[in-house]
């Protein structure tokens, strides 16, 4: 089935959701427990928050576009570092975490995940990233340390 063939069906569900949140909109109660109960997936890992991106920076226009991006995430455990190249319709990462470690990297994007193993100096590279929302996800095997997950970030 083409794009074009799928799109009257999507037409009529937005139609039919927004009559839905019109007459019948779901009760802002109900809304936050469902955001709280989210919180429960990730009880056992440790949240790395976004702390630098060189794309936010006041002077982020001066290497152009397409230059290479830094993203700094941290944790107490331990700190995320990735440089994100464009190529074409998709980035390059190239990471180090601060702590030097193996360690199971995940990349999550819109379209799946793929996964990559961090050298023993805690290193890693991931090629074919698409554009748009990336969260990682960094295991630590033979360690106590709680698996690590970033912030998403717009690539």
């Amino acid at each position: 089935m083409t794009d074009l063939a799928q799109r009257p069906d999507l037409e009529l569900l937005e139609a039919i959701g927004a009559m839905f949140d019109e007459t019948d909109p779901v009760p802002e109660s109900v809304l936050a427990s469902a955001k709280a109960s989210l919180t429960w997936r990730t009880v056992d890992v440790e949240l790395s928050e976004l702390v630098d991106d060189t794309a936010l920076r006041p002077t982020a226009g001066i290497r152009g576009p397409h230059g290479p991006r830094l993203l700094t995430f941290g944790a107490p455990e331990v700190s995320v570092v990735v440089e994100v190249a464009e190529i074409g319709p998709t980035r390059r990462l190239v990471g180090q975490l601060g702590d030097p470690r193996n360690a199971a990297i995940e990349v999550r994007f819109r379209e799946g995940t793929t996964w990559v193993e961090a050298d023993h100096l805690g290193r890693f590279v991931v090629d074919g990233v698409p554009a748009g929302p990336v969260s990682l996800i960094c295991r630590f095997p033979g360690s106590d340390i709680a698996p690590l997950v970033t912030d998403w970030v717009n690539l």
